[in-house]
């Protein structure tokens, strides 16, 4: 497994921080960056980089501070992030059609204790399932055997590949999380491997990271403290080549032909209503295909 001294680094105050980004970005997926201590610092390094998206969280300029608030969700799982909970390496925005390319995260104030970040890469995830167990893998990127979100979320597969071939990666694991059963045996073992390829990052004031949000999960571990944190999440501008999620570097054995068959037969179950409570992770409620809001 790699450790944080493998993946590219920038300091925002250098005049080439923008092209050092880039080059992180397109060879890695991420760079990780140091000198973003204040918000016009990160917006302006955000902004030379990609189209910001405003969301239902953020402050008009696109930014979200993400901090504990008190009674902030009721339960809700979307909004676990800011709570002092332990947040399992996911990808953002995994429950809308389109989630952001880009997202960018800059520590202001770190917690008393916890909070460490951790980074999983998706190619590192893809490669050794592949070359290790090549059933699991064709599990895994079987269209519409994932669903995530409530009641209006996106089916899909953990593992997409794109028109150019390349590989994406779209997973949360968490209680807006549900699987066909036919996907089900790879579930724990998948936890365990996300578990084990986690990168730890302790992020001191005025550090973050930039990843690609089609590769790389994010998550943090429980903490104490006032924790600050801004996020900013967009798509990278047209003026930056940037392809979508990364190119495998094993490619996958045909799974046995009895897996296959199993695959195609068994249909997902009704997502929740609205505003209703989520069913836990990989668990049916009925058997009806879900129709995800446009």
């Amino acid at each position: 497994m790699r450790d944080v001294d493998d993946l590219p680094h920038v300091d925002l105050r250098d005049p080439d921080s923008t092209a050092r980004i880039l080059s992180g970005l397109t060879t890695h997926g991420i760079t990780l960056f140091q000198g973003g201590a204040e918000r016009n610092d990160l917006l302006c390094a955000a902004r030379s980089l990609i189209r910001i998206r405003t969301h239902r969280d953020s402050d008009s300029d696109g930014v979200t501070p993400i901090a504990q608030r008190a009674a902030s969700n009721g339960g809700k799982t979307s909004l676990t992030g800011f709570t002092d909970r332990e947040l399992w390496p996911h990808t953002e925005g995994a429950a809308v059609c389109r989630p952001p390319r880009v997202l960018m995260l800059a520590c202001l104030r770190p917690a008393q204790t916890g909070g460490r970040s951790h980074l999983v890469d998706g190619r590192d995830l893809y490669d050794g399932i592949a070359r290790t167990e090549p059933a699991m893998l064709a599990a895994l990127s079987k269209p519409r055997s994932a669903y995530f979100g409530g009641g209006s979320g996106n089916l899909g597969a953990i593992f997409e590949q794109t028109t150019e071939g390349r590989i994406t990666l779209r997973l949360r694991l968490d209680e807006l999380a549900r699987f066909a059963p036919m996907l089900m045996p790879s579930i724990d073992r998948l936890r365990t491997l996300v578990q084990q390829q986690a990168i730890p990052v302790d992020l001191r004031e005025g550090h973050g990271y930039i990843l690609l949000n089609d590769r790389w999960l994010h998550g943090r571990t429980r903490f104490t403290g006032n924790r600050l944190m801004l996020r900013i999440i967009g798509d990278p501008l047209s003026t930056h080549a940037l392809p979508s999620g990364f190119s495998p570097a094993e490619a996958p054995q045909p799974a046995p032909r009895a897996h296959r068959t199993s695959v195609d037969t068994t249909p997902l179950p009704r997502p929740p209503s609205a505003g209703g409570t989520a069913a836990p992770a990989q668990r049916w409620t009925d058997s009806t295909m879900p129709t995800p809001a446009s």
